[in-house]
């Protein structure tokens, strides 16, 4: 199900107050840009969607949600039968989530980077996702890096992926898992010839700055984990 994400933004600014232009000089971008996003004329990249999520203060499962996914899920859990093809119910109403490849809300964002959504069971505390670099596919178009706040798990299944933390660059084939604090710098490109594909976790984007330094605040040390001043 591909979800277009300009009108929930265009609500979700209005509903606060917001100017067009406001809204476009906090996130960095001009006025004309953020309103072809809303208007669904043209995709956000990976940097400026995130960008645009912290500013309105949503999440991505809500980024991922539209008035027809939700009125589907009303309907699905009207009718508890399991079948293909139905929209899962609203996580607020389950304890237990299936997700099947035709139900997962697909959002293609610009620079071939599409992101579907594997599980909203867990609202405001994880995102869940399975991501796609196409070749020459960036979380930049510009080649700018981004930074946000939460931690980024990375796993990737096919194809390879270079991914930029900071001064570091780590690149990615099959089987290899990335884990990096989101509030450093990044940038992910696929430089191949075949699409990178992967699971995504990205966890704590609302994290407050206490409890952020109490998470930081442990380490791994080979099989055992520990606090950091043992």
């Amino acid at each position: 199900m591909n979800v277009n994400v300009g009108g929930l933004i265009r609500r979700e600014r209005q509903k606060q107050g917001l100017s067009l232009r406001e809204l476009a000089r906090r996130v960095g971008v001009s006025a004309s840009m953020l309103s072809q996003v809303e208007t669904d004329r043209t995709r956000p990249s990976v940097s400026t969607i995130y960008a645009i999520a912290t500013e309105l203060g949503l999440s991505i499962d809500a980024l991922l949600s539209e008035e027809e996914a939700e009125v589907a899920s009303a309907a699905a859990v009207a009718d508890s039968r399991p079948r293909r093809g139905a929209v899962p119910p609203a996580a607020a109403e389950l304890n237990c989530q299936l997700v099947q490849p035709e139900q997962r809300r697909r959002l293609e964002l610009e620079s071939g980077v599409t992101w579907e959504l594997l599980s909203d069971l867990l609202p405001h505390l994880v995102d869940f996702m399975y991501v796609t670099y196409e070749p020459g596919g960036s979380s930049s178009s510009s080649g700018k890096l981004m930074r946000h706040t939460g931690t980024e798990f990375a796993f990737l299944l096919r194809g390879k992926l270079k991914i930029q933390v900071g001064f570091d660059e780590y690149v990615l084939q099959p089987g290899d898992a990335l884990a990096f604090d989101s509030s450093e710098p990044h940038l992910l490109v696929n430089e191949g010839t075949e699409p990178a594909e992967g699971i995504w976790f990205v966890l704590g984007r609302r994290l407050t700055p206490d409890s952020h330094a109490a998470r930081t605040g442990w380490r791994i040390d080979g099989p055992v984990t520990r606090r950091a001043e043992d």
